[in-house]
């Protein structure tokens, strides 16, 4: 009965410790674009309270191939790449797409001097297919 005891209570032990985030490491985001790591190197990608995969707008922008704009008065971003022009502001969820308003599920966020944009929907305003 002791064997049976203390096997149940190692059981429920290390089910506590395994349920528990203390051995959590958080592991860096990668971005690739056509195979090549993005380098990120002064604000590095994060999750979002709305789980959305939220990056520096210039670098993953400029690996697709598009020129980025900022209006600091403004806090808009513009992304534009051949006929596609992106605007997004800070701090909304809407933003417009070849003068079409569309609207995310989080916002554009402002992170260490750093305009950061969910990479889904940037992307695939720029015609790119982003897999998880």
């Amino acid at each position: 009965m002791k064997k049976i005891t203390l096997a149940l209570a190692l059981i429920m032990i290390i089910t506590t410790i395994l349920s528990t985030n203390i051995f959590a490491i958080e592991i860096p985001l990668r971005v690739v674009v056509n195979g090549d790591r993005i380098s990120f190197p002064d604000a590095q990608p994060f999750i979002d309270s709305n789980g959305r995969t939220q990056v520096p707008v210039r670098f993953v922008s400029e690996a697709l191939g598009a020129d980025v704009g900022w209006d600091g008065s403004t806090r808009t971003v513009t992304v534009e790449q051949a006929r596609n022009k992106i605007s997004l502001v800070v701090g909304k969820s809407e933003y417009t797409v070849n003068s079409r308003k569309m609207e995310m599920d989080t916002s554009v966020v402002l992170v260490e001097d750093r305009t950061f944009v969910p990479i889904r929907f940037v992307s695939e305003a720029l015609g790119a297919d982003v897999d998880w």
